[in-house]
């Protein structure tokens, strides 16, 4: 991987404590589970496994699929594509937070946000994420609970939640 590459990944890691799927996505069924739907890419159900395979090693509980934080990924991760940028924040000035919560996807206690371009691959992205020390913190954190993914045309969001409240 390119030098450059590891510094754009390194430097859009994103963990905010608050207060307060393949190339042709589609929205999954409302709910919380504890695994992604069946139709979910097997990109996607790879990252997962790797994700929870480290947080195993860490001392840390798998994370439990939210449906409206994957939602909320693969929008984002589309939205990348179609308007040509990639950033945590949108063109439109909302950050993942902001996001979620207009998709009525609230927690309480911790949420954050890995981003990723450029393969399609859930091995090679893990592999990115887990050499990048913010992204590996997001993987990591015990206190994280639950999360989605969305992968869109080589474009990928990972968002963690603790306690969701919807």
């Amino acid at each position: 991987m390119p030098t450059y590459l590891r510094t754009v990944l390194a430097v859009l890691a994103c963990t905010l404590a608050t207060a307060c799927s393949g190339d042709d996505a589609t929205p999954f069924e409302p709910g919380i589970s504890g695994n992604p739907p069946p139709a979910t890419a097997a990109e996607v159900v790879q990252l997962v496994d790797l994700v929870n395979d480290q947080r195993g090693g860490q001392g840390c509980s798998s994370l439990a699929w939210h449906t409206g934080a994957a939602n909320v990924a693969v929008a984002h991760s589309t939205d990348m594509r179609d308007r040509d940028f990639f950033s945590h924040t949108n063109p439109d000035g909302e950050s993942p937070f902001d996001r979620m919560h207009a998709a009525g996807v609230d927690w309480s206690g911790m949420a954050g946000e890995n981003i990723a371009y450029g393969t399609s691959s859930g091995s090679t992205v893990f592999d990115m994420w887990i050499n990048s020390p913010g992204h590996r913190a997001n993987i990591e954190n015990c206190s994280f609970t639950h999360h989605g993914v969305g992968l869109v045309d080589g474009r990928w969001t990972h968002l963690f939640l603790q306690n969701p409240t919807s």
